[in-house]
């Protein structure tokens, strides 16, 4: 792997182009860019000094703590040999630099030069003092490099306070930017949840994320499958140059500092007023300037270490005997918080860590709340620290989810048996089932097991209510919790016929449960009733309407203190496919960004899910190009996480892809797997990808009984009411040049929500009323509209304006409609779009090839080994294909050979 320095610099354009703005402006004498180690300053600065070597003389120094008790040290490398008394005069050290920096002869026409200083911070106050005399002057511009600015020596310091140079800062990477760093240094598809993780535990540092890669690659747990980079668990304390580098940043501390820090680690997050009672205020100064601890400041300020690697690493390096010490320091001043998760967690990690005794019913509580934030080894530890033999039921349930997180799946089944038939509290039954239902759900057989999980909830609910009557317990609290369970039972009974498709009869159901629960208060309830009403919604083609529930569902999950993270990919899933339906882009993107990131420890499970989305909104969009990478990925991830059953949507997708492109060998080793599969997923799910395998086969081969399977499976999809799905295929029948298909497809249009049926609509019409100037009406316009879905149209609206207009004989119109599409081929470049007119099968571009070489069909069905009627046929599809109507129209340049 490349060095940092070595990189191409990622995430930082605007900063480069305001501190050129700067340099070369009349009004500054210079820049300053503040920013903590390894935020790639120095690297801006190689750009910078690279775009104005042109301009003006550039120089370059290097301020460093060892020089910092020597007058002028800094600038030595500039200096030439001074005496003893030259030394202790500043003017004599003035006159010397500036011979160095501006040469006699070109004091008065050569350009100001540039300085660059880096680590200024480091500067001792001779140079700095003469540094600040020359900028002031205006004899040379320069370019400051440090970690803070309060720590440079007072006179540069003013005048950035006076505006005479500017400041600039650099932010941490965005998640989408360290991607992007990720995919540069590894060369290839990376899991966008992969490079989300390493953004978290970096905290956006460019150093700490090509150090994670390093270190992450080199134990294993960052690996290469099928050409994508994916990680996999990995909780071990930094080791390596990452170690290194993190050692590097806190060496410097002082006894004080060290131990603000150890405690600011073991004990995060530490109230702020906590530490001032540990006496700790002026290490925590200190700390904070250091950029190693940090304040969250939402209502009860909290001390953190700036970056997760930081507390990882200070953890590690603590001994067992100082940690309990500091624990027993900490809480005579902070009781254990266990309220909390946040406290929940670091209470029972730091007790278990000191060997002091916890609660079981803490411990039980610690490890669901780990599960929630997919930490299945913290989880596993707490739950087999549970003793009491009426607790071991619930811990065993979360040992199975944590082993289910692990993709240890025999285990977590072998685990979960029997747990919720022995359940005797509510809770342990609900989560034992939710775990049964996971575990089901990857089976072909899902509906059968669904359907005996969902038995066994109600029989457990039953034989807990009866328990507690018998027992006269059954109070009023406990009825409401019963209801709240049953409510359960119902709502995973419409799961199960939801999945299979039957939207008319369980919307009503569902809309029953979800009135029931906001009226009776039941969060949990409403939550899933309303994910579940997205989903029959955008099932039924109604995405608009989807989109307003599942939104509400989401925002139960993420903002109600992580209780409902359980239900975090089961709610994300049905978000994100309403959305994609609706075509809601920018809510995509924010919905994967903002809402993934708090709760980003699931990045491991979902990652497929959230590539699977970005790809096929890139198709929508039309943008091939950025859609392949996120497909590649999604696929690779999904043959790990698959909670949702959509890799064999991925793989039909890529498929189709591959054989459009030609690429035939790629098409059948993905079609290869595609039927290695089981069936799984919903009904929609399944139907989608069984229509995207059609359509593969056919843009492979050509063969015209694909497209009758085609037709045929959207025609099923109308019977089972399946009204999304079939819309998906009657566009795949379109696109693949299928002309009975419009019909329908235009009443469907009509009938289905969002900016795509809109599309669809409009260009269905125009072709069925043979319309060449609403065609072309419509392309134009979808260029200039911004509407993503109808420019996707766009190519196969000119195509079929074509087609209409050579059928029509009309020269005028055929050559208005052939100047259009020159047009449109200069604007879109070499990039394919996702709707673009059906391309030529490898076989049919044999036979185009030989026709357009003068060959006649017995001839060709000779060269090829085919029969004269299979020869018939290729030929015909090649004319609707390619707009034309004579073997005369057919040119080798059309042929594209």
């Amino acid at each position: 792997m490349q060095g940092f320095a070595s990189q191409a610099l990622v995430g930082r354009d605007p900063e480069i182009a305001a501190v050129l703005a700067d340099l070369r402006s009349a009004e500054l004498r210079g820049a300053l860019v503040v920013a903590e180690a390894g935020m790639g300053k120095s690297a801006l600065a190689n750009v910078v000094s690279a775009k104005l070597g042109q301009e003006m003389p550039v120089h370059r120094i290097h301020a460093s703590s060892a020089l910092t008790g020597i007058p002028f040290g800094a600038l030595a490398p500039l200096l030439p040999v001074l005496s003893a008394e030259e030394t202790d005069s500043p003017l004599a050290v003035m006159r010397a630099l500036l011979g160095r920096l501006r040469p006699a002869g070109e004091a008065g026409t050569a350009a100001t030069p540039l300085l660059v200083v880096d680590d200024a911070h480091a500067l001792d106050e001779s140079s700095a003092d003469l540094l600040s005399q020359l900028m002031a002057s205006g004899r040379v511009r320069m370019l400051i490099l440090t970690r803070s600015i309060t720590d440079i020596p007072a006179g540069i310091p003013s005048q950035v306070w006076s505006g005479i140079i500017s400041r600039h800062h650099l932010p941490p990477l965005t998640d989408t930017q360290v991607h992007e760093l990720c995919s540069q240094v590894l060369g290839g598809p990376v899991l966008s949840t992969t490079s989300a993780e390493l953004a978290r535990r970096s905290g956006g540092n460019p150093m700490f994320v090509l150090a994670l890669v390093a270190e992450t690659r080199r134990a294993g747990a960052l690996a290469e499958r099928h050409g994508v980079w994916l990680m996999g668990a990995n909780a071990d304390p930094p080791q390596g140059r990452l170690g290194d580098l993190l050692k590097a940043q806190l060496s410097g501390l002082s006894s004080d500092e060290r131990e603000a820090m150890e405690i600011i680690a073991l004990a995060e997050p530490v109230p702020v007023a906590v530490a001032f009672k540990l006496g700790l205020h002026r290490s925590v100064d200190a700390l904070t300037a250091a950029n190693l601890v940090s304040v969250e400041d939402d209502g009860n300020r909290l001390l953190r270490p700036r970056h997760p690697l930081y507390g990882q690493l200070v953890r590690h390096m603590v001994p067992a005997a100082r940690s309990a010490r500091l624990r027993q320091r900490v809480l005579e001043i902070m009781p254990e918080d266990t309220e909390s998760m946040d406290g929940l967690l670091r209470s029972v990690g730091w007790s278990l860590d000191c060997g002091a005794a916890v609660p079981d019913e803490q411990l039980l509580r610690a490890a669901f709340m780990a599960n929630n934030f997919f930490d299945s080894d913290f989880a596993l530890r707490a739950a087999r620290e549970v003793q009491d033999p009426a607790l071991l039921p619930a811990a065993r349930v979360q040992k199975a989810r944590a082993h289910f997180q692990r993709t240890n799946f025999d285990a977590a089944q072998e685990l979960v048996n029997g747990t919720v038939e022995a359940a005797t509290d509510l809770t342990t039954a609900k989560m034992g089932t939710l775990l049964r239902v996971q575990l089901g759900q990857r089976l072909s057989d899902a509906a059968q097991r669904l359907g005996a999980a969902r038995a066994a909830w109600e029989a457990a609910i039953s034989r807990i209510a009866a328990a507690a009557d018998a027992a006269g317990t059954l109070d009023a609290e406990l009825r409401t919790d019963i209801d709240s369970s049953r409510r359960g039972v119902a709502l995973l009974g419409a799961l199960i016929e939801v999945a299979e498709g039957n939207y008319r009869s369980t919307g009503v159901l569902v809309e029953g449960l979800l009135e029931e629960a906001r009226a009776a208060e039941d969060t949990e309830a409403v939550m899933v009733a309303t994910a579940l009403m997205g989903e029959i919604h955008a099932g039924s083609g109604r995405s608009e309407t989807a989109v307003h529930f599942t939104r509400e569902a989401l925002a139960i999950v993420t903002h109600s203190d992580h209780r409902f993270l359980t239900y975090y990919q089961f709610v994300l899933h049905r978000h994100l496919s309403a959305l994609l339906w609706a075509g809601y882009w920018d809510e995509v993107s924010s919905s994967v960004h903002q809402d993934f990131a708090t709760t980003s420890r699931s990045a491991l499970q979902v990652g497929g899910t959230v590539d699977m989305c970005m790809a096929v909104m890139e198709l929508r969009r039309g943008n091939l190009e950025a859609a392949l990478p996120k497909l590649t990925a999604a696929i690779e991830g999904m043959r790990t996480h698959d909670p949702d059953g959509s890799l064999s949507l991925a793989l039909s997708i890529a498929a189709q892809l591959a054989a459009a492109a030609g690429d035939t060998g790629r098409a059948d080793e993905l079609l290869a797997d595609w039927d290695s599969l089981e069936p799984r997923g919903t009904a929609g799910t399944r139907v989608i990808a069984r229509g995207n395998r059609l359509a593969a086969e056919y843009a492979r081969t050509g063969d015209p009984r694909a497209l009758t399977a085609l037709r045929e499976a959207a025609e099923q999809a109308e019977e089972h009411g399946l009204v999304a799905a079939e819309f998906e295929l009657r566009c795949l029948s379109m696109s693949a040049g299928d002309p009975t298909t419009m019909n329908r497809l235009l009443k469907l249009s009509e009938d289905v929500q969002g900016p795509r049926a809109r599309a669809v609509n409009i260009f269905a019409r125009a072709v069925l009323d043979q319309d060449v100037s609403g065609l072309l009406r419509f392309a134009g316009e979808s260029g200039e509209s911004g509407d993503a879905d109808a420019a996707a149209l766009a190519p196969l609206a000119l195509h079929e304006a074509l087609r209409l207009a050579k059928a029509g004989g009309d020269r005028t119109q055929i050559q208005r409609v052939q100047r259009a599409i020159g047009k449109s081929s200069e604007n879109t470049g070499a990039g394919r779009n996702a709707m673009a007119p059906p391309s030529l099968t490898r076989r049919e571009k044999d036979v185009a090839a030989l026709v357009a070489r003068g060959y006649r069909n017995a001839e060709i069905a000779g060269r090829l080994f085919l029969s004269v009627r299979t020869v018939e046929g290729h030929i015909y599809r090649i004319f609707e294909k390619l707009g034309i109507s004579r073997r005369e129209e057919l040119t080798a340049e059309l042929v594209g050979e």
